[in-house]
């Protein structure tokens, strides 16, 4: 009855996944409301700080990257009001390390973000409300693909761990790379990472120096990522070469 529970609450959850966690970032301004001081005293001390907290979150955008660009169409996509919804199960590359590579890439996102507070409490109350978020979204994902695809599934879930990648299972994916399908997938992620640490960063001045203002690096990362999603926004809804010629699947053995 509890996993019934955890599917059914996993199921709305799903369906706004790409939204839910971005109400962290309130809490995340309330918790900068108590920063009185730069880190040591120096803004640039406390600049590479940030931009540690940034380059975490890009290794978190990385790892879906990689995901997207070996994925098998009909999977690993960002739909939402359609449900649960997969053509074939991916097993190979990423996959072949931990069961969702995604989430994993969006958990080191997300703290990475929760990061830039410069407090380890809330950091880690944050990523424990992430784990708890997804843990029910797994349960429902897993619950459908294990009921579509048997024991096959089953087989393959039981020797893969879920989130906490084993390296020595490495398997080199079937599927060449396909740089276009990790970018039409993923840009909107880099984008809203860039977003996020933008607005954090002008709260930080503002509590501290009493201006809105962001430093000039984050101004110049903002306007190249603006530029960059409706250029990249313009392409896939206009335009065709972000598509793939023709559906991805991996040959069968």
């Amino acid at each position: 009855m509890l996993h019934k529970e955890m599917c059914r609450h996993g199921q709305f959850l799903f369906r706004y996944r790409s939204y839910l966690p971005l109400l962290l970032v309130p809490f995340g301004i309330w918790q900068l409301s108590n920063y009185k001081a730069y880190i040591g005293g120096s803004h640039t001390t406390d600049m590479v700080w940030d931009f540690a907290c940034f380059g975490l979150a890009l290794l978190g955008s990385l790892i879906r990257f990689l995901s997207a660009c070996y994925a098998q169409a009909g999977t690993s996509g960002r739909n939402t009001s359609a449900g649960q919804v997969a053509e074939a199960v991916n097993t190979k590359g990423m996959y072949s390390l931990c069961r969702h590579p995604l989430y994993l890439g969006n958990l080191i996102m997300y703290t990475a973000a929760l990061l830039f507070t410069k407090s380890p409490w809330f950091a880690a109350a944050g990523a424990l409300a992430l784990l708890l978020y997804y843990e029910r979204i797994i349960a429902t994902e897993e619950s459908y693909l294990e009921a579509k695809f048997g024991q096959a599934y089953s087989d393959w879930a039981a020797a893969t761990p879920c989130l906490i990648p084993r390296f020595r299972r490495w398997l080199k994916p079937q599927l060449k790379f396909s740089f276009r399908t990790g970018l039409r997938s993923e840009f909107y992620s880099v984008v809203a990472i860039v977003v996020v640490f933008y607005v954090l960063d002008l709260f930080e001045h503002y509590f501290v120096e009493g201006i809105f203002r962001a430093d000039t690096a984050w101004n110049i990362l903002l306007a190249i990522s603006l530029v960059a999603f409706v250029v990249l926004r313009f392409m896939r809804k206009h335009t065709r070469l972000l598509e793939e010629p023709e559906p991805r699947f991996e040959p069968h053995a």
